[in-house]
């Protein structure tokens, strides 16, 4: 009911279309349902011998018959101007709220199994408003007018009609409680089935190194045997549908006409006779039209509900009611008392963390995997809210900006950068939609990829490919460089932005690293340890806590973590093993 409910709050946005599009749904069925009526009267005129009346009558059933199409037609032209904007709008409201939902969503979600969410959903919309307004709005105005005309021959008789409704509805609704549950069963299968489709058509790299396509093959098999199993058994509950609605619905067709027959000569004209068979006849196709219709409707819904469902989901990491604005931003950072646990497993992250980064400095952020370097980052741009203490930036609490604003103020190159299926254009000036031209060829000189893009056949309309696939590691790279550069960012974050260059690349783009650093705030993750040996300020993690602080010189002196590290990386052996050979 509240998948309903939300499913008319999106329709309540088409009201004067829906009360125009209803009005001629009405006028048309009833004129659809009213041709018995008339074969009635073309019978009982002919056997009075009234001609004029006979022919009067003849004109009426072929103007409901020509008027009644052609208002149905329009009907379903006014339905499809609903129902294209009502499926764009469910649409987008559904796509906004999974882009804003929690990086942790995300973490957690398949991205074949949203996908399948998507197409069935968007599928069930069209049907759900098809089946409610064109097909079973129709059904119940036909067994109005049916049981009105059919009271006119004989109460009994539409008694028994309004009884077989009754009793039928009562059926239904017990056969498709048992239909949902199965359907609800076999799309589970059916997301575990794309879910693995999805997985191996984005990762088809890895699958090819290991030369795995008959292992993935047989991972989708396996998949495959479930939801197979699934299919058959939702299948067998349709068959229990149609013989149970079919053996009742004719048995109470056949008690009516049987009714019909014994009350000629008995209050019964033959007219009468012909109408009854006419609207029970009729009628008993509509008892299927409806079992059909509420058996798409049951489907549609369950359909529905995972994809409406998405909105139903809580953003954790919110927006502040009243948000702070700063006009000027100068990029001092701090960390205080900072501590993180991950909410699904409960793992404490970081513990009493303090980092000041000033406004201007290059800070590196080193330390082994899993230090919690990263899960810094993410809490700065608010993927995560910390679990204890606060970050600020210019002395501002960061919960107390828009994450829209705060991550304006950021510049961030992933160490494995990830870009659209389209031109290069795009992806450089995804940050800056108004960028011109000039800046856009200025931000990818100083990433070392103007002159690469230049001599492309197709230059910034080169398509890049799912995920950037057409192009190397150090050329997605520096694209995402040059994204970030043009963006103009108060604060840049590299997470080891220089790994996939060559040495050469590598020290142009430090050069524009480095020029770029003057006037702005710059965190470095930091994988090669070569690349930050000019930081202002290295921060050395280790197991969630802040172990060394310092320039690169004064923590070689301390021959601590950062030196081990340092060693290890430089010369390939640790510090005592050193000391062991020169001994």
């Amino acid at each position: 009911m509240k998948l309903i409910f939300k499913f008319y709050q999106f329709l309540g946005k088409y009201k004067l279309r829906m009360a125009l599009f209803l009005g001629v749904v009405t006028i048309g069925t009833i004129l659809e349902t009213i041709r018995p009526y008339w074969l009635k009267m073309i019978l009982n005129s002919s056997e009075a011998g009234k001609v004029n009346d006979i022919y009067y009558y003849l004109g009426m059933f072929g103007l409901s018959v020509i008027v009644g199409n052609l208002i149905s037609a329009y009907g379903y032209y006014l339905s499809d101007r609903i129902l294209v904007p009502l499926s764009s709008t469910i649409r987008e409201v559904v796509f906004q709220k999974i882009m804003e939902l929690d990086f942790a969503y995300h973490v957690d979600k398949s991205t074949g199994s949203l996908i399948s969410a998507f197409r069935r959903g968007d599928s069930a919309v069209f049907t759900l408003f098809f089946n409610i307004h064109n097909e079973l709005y129709r059904v119940l105005i036909g067994l109005i007018v049916t049981l009105y005309f059919l009271t006119t021959a004989s109460w009994e008789i539409a008694g028994v009609l309004g009884v077989l409704f009754l009793f039928n509805i009562g059926l239904m609704w017990w056969l498709i409680a048992r239909n949902l549950k199965t359907r609800s069963e076999f799309n589970k299968a059916d997301d575990e089935v794309a879910g693995v489709i999805a997985d191996g058509m984005i990762n088809y790299e890895t699958v090819k190194f290991f030369a795995a396509e008959i292992k993935e093959r047989k991972r989708l098999s396996f998949k495959l045997i479930d939801w197979g199993n699934k299919l058959l058994v939702y299948g067998n509950s349709f068959r229990a549908m149609d013989i149970v609605i079919g053996t009742v619905s004719g048995l109470g067709v056949l008690l009516m006409l049987w009714m019909t027959i014994n009350k000629l000569g008995k209050g019964l004209t033959n007219g009468d006779m012909i109408m009854v068979a006419g609207f029970v006849t009729g009628f008993y196709y509509q008892f299927f039209n409806l079992f059909f219709k509420i058996r798409e409707i049951a489907k549609s819904t369950t359909d529905l509900e995972k994809y409406m469902g998405i909105l139903d989901n809580e953003i954790k990491v919110k927006d502040p009611r009243i948000a702070t604005k700063r006009k000027v931003v100068k990029g001092k950072i701090e960390f205080i008392n900072v501590g993180f646990v991950y909410p699904k497993n409960k793992q404490k992250i970081l513990d009493n963390i303090s980092i000041k980064i000033n406004s201007g400095e290059r800070v590196a952020l080193v330390g082994r995997s899993g230090a919690g370097k990263t899960t810094l980052i993410k809490l700065l741009l608010r993927f995560y809210d910390v679990s204890e203490g606060v970050i600020k930036i210019d002395g501002i609490n960061i919960k107390r900006m828009r994450k829209t604003t705060l991550r304006s103020l950021m510049g961030v190159v992933p160490q494995e950068p990830i870009m659209f299926n389209n031109t290069i254009k795009f992806n450089l000036a995804y940050g800056k939609d108004e960028a011109s031209m000039e800046e856009i060829r200025e931000a990818a000189s100083k990433a070392n990829i103007l002159e690469f893009i230049e001599k492309l056949d197709k230059g910034w309309e080169t398509e890049v490919g799912e995920r950037g696939i057409k192009l190397s590691g150090g050329q997605k790279q520096r694209l995402a460089i040059a994204r970030a550069m043009l963006a103009d960012p108060k604060i840049l974050i590299f997470d080891e932005a220089t790994s996939n260059l060559d040495s050469e690349s590598e020290r142009m783009i430090q050069g524009a690293l480095n020029q770029a650093a003057k006037s702005r705030t710059v965190i470095v993750i930091a994988h090669r340890f070569s690349t930050i040996r000019g930081a202002d300020k290295i921060i050395v993690l280790s197991n969630g806590n802040v172990v060394e602080e310092g320039k690169h010189d004064e923590l070689i002196k301390k021959g601590g973590i950062y030196k081990m590290l340092w060693t290890l990386q430089a010369k390939g052996k640790l510090p005592n093993e050193e000391n062991k050979i020169e001994n």
